[in-house]
């Protein structure tokens, strides 16, 4: 193709032109041809062939032709995401995340029936890694006044007035604390259950509401040592297989009790992010079909980030 075509701005004409072309080329045998494997140019997904769409190499408004050398057969997905741009301008998210958006779209979260004394936010950030899906989690520092010190949680934090909403603290907490940088490398998938706090045993008038945000990749965390101890990129697979699931003995003024509790190497994961993960768990429940990367489950490879 002319490299004029690459920055030719069409007129409606022309482009009405050139979709009443592709709707003519769709009815040729050649095209039928062309889907029969079912199989999406772009990433690569068998789908049925009359789920893939035709997809212009170069998109029509960025003058590109109706003809059989700049169609492919793209299935729905890749077809929403390239949108007009150029090939080399975009790349396919990974089938993974694909499914996740699929399954999430149209999720209704639980909200408190009541409006609590304070509000916080915590972001549920997932990343894929090869062919792996992982999970952002940290390690509190330790503080003598701090209800949770030393606990397994999420990036977050309590509401504050400076904050449009709560994904803004969601957003912002994660920065402070971890330095990553939700609004330029992450999107929002959706909102997840609220939760009642507890500390200690007691409930608090306080509600933590998770937001899932998914990334291009796993990246690079700085912990504040102040209000982290360390975080970890934790394989999805892990949480997902039983022998990762057990229980934590916890003595509270002398009274021993057992909760239910994720085992991350030398971590246990229970209490408010247990069942913050508990919940994703069951959201996405059947979603990777065991696609998710066939790994040594009993012994994750974490990858873990402390503060300097």
């Amino acid at each position: 193709m002319p490299p004029a075509d690459f920055i030719a701005t069409p007129n409606e004409g022309e482009i009405r032109r050139e979709r009443e072309k592709g709707r003519e080329l769709r009815r040729s045998p050649w095209w039928k041809r062309r889907r029969s494997s079912g199989r999406c140019h772009w990433c690569g997904t068998v789908v049925a062939p009359d789920a893939l769409t035709m997809d212009h190499v170069v998109p029509l408004v960025r003058g590109g032709r109706s003809t059989r050398g700049n169609v492919v057969p793209a299935c729905k997905p890749c077809n929403d995401e390239k949108k007009h741009a150029l090939a080399f301008e975009w790349q396919p998210r990974p089938a993974m995340l694909r499914r996740l958006d699929a399954r999430l779209r149209g999720h209704t979260p639980v909200l408190a029936v009541h409006e609590p004394a304070r509000r916080a936010a915590v972001a549920v950030v997932l990343a894929p890694e090869e062919a792996a899906l992982r999970l952002l989690l940290i390690r509190r520092a330790e503080h003598p006044n701090d209800p949770w010190s030393g606990h397994m949680a999420f990036p977050g934090g309590r509401a504050e007035d400076e904050d449009a909403d709560l994904v803004a603290t969601a957003i912002r907490e994660t920065r402070e604390e971890i330095g990553l940088d939700l609004k330029a490398h992450g999107t929002l998938l959706t909102r997840l259950d609220d939760v009642q706090a507890y500390a200690g045993g007691s409930a608090l008038d306080m509600v933590v509401s998770p937001f899932l945000f998914v990334l291009d990749q796993v990246r690079e965390t700085v912990p504040d040592p102040r209000e982290v101890a360390e975080s970890l990129w934790v394989p999805m697979e892990h949480l997902l297989d039983p022998a990762s699931h057990g229980t934590l003995s916890v003595d509270r003024a002398g009274l021993v009790a057992d909760f239910p509790a994720f085992h991350i190497g030398p971590h246990a994961v229970w209490g408010l992010t247990f069942r913050m993960i508990r919940g994703l768990l069951d959201l996405v429940e059947g979603t990777f079909d065991g696609s998710l990367r066939d790994a040594s489950l009993h012994q994750p490879e974490v990858a873990r980030t402390r503060p300097n």
